[in-house]
């Protein structure tokens, strides 16, 4: 059977936006397979890295999602004692993030294979389209802030 995909611009843009969504699933069914956390649980993890005893909105900006997801993925994490949940000191309605030791060993370990895990994953790129990768995901960023104002608007 002969297959519609062509080289034209338009065909080229639904399988560069299809291709998002299709990555990313078959990042998380890896990644799932192979480790204790799941990819979601990981990613919280990696992102709290980034502050100091964050609450659970300013993760859920950080992660691009909601705060119930966000909170889904923090109690099922306090269950396995990788983090705590505290209330706020100015604001008691607000959930307070931190690590516990055997979150911060949790997350050494995983330290210790970042760069085999980003090899296997950009083996087939050279330096240069790297830079090029990490500029036009940035753009991405972008376009996913367009697209939400586009829905904005037709609302």
């Amino acid at each position: 059977m002969k297959s519609k995909i062509t080289n034209d611009i338009l065909w080229i843009k639904k399988l560069c936006y299809s291709s998002i969504f299709i990555n990313e699933n078959k990042l998380h069914a890896v990644y799932d397979r192979y480790n204790e956390l799941t990819c979601k649980q990981w990613l919280l993890l990696a992102v709290l890295q980034a502050f100091d005893n964050p609450d659970l909105s300013t993760l859920a900006s950080a992660m691009g999602c909601s705060r119930q997801n966000v909170k889904k993925l923090a109690l099922q994490l306090e269950k396995l004692e990788l983090i705590t949940l505290s209330k706020g000191v100015i604001d008691q309605r607000s959930l307070i993030v931190k690590k516990t030791k055997k979150g911060e060993d949790y997350t050494k370990k995983m330290e210790a294979i970042t760069d085999d895990v980003h090899n296997a994953i950009f083996k087939e790129f050279s330096e240069e389209e790297i830079y090029l990768y990490y500029n036009l995901t940035n753009k991405i960023s972008n376009g996913i802030s367009n697209l939400e104002q586009y829905f904005k608007k037709t609302k």
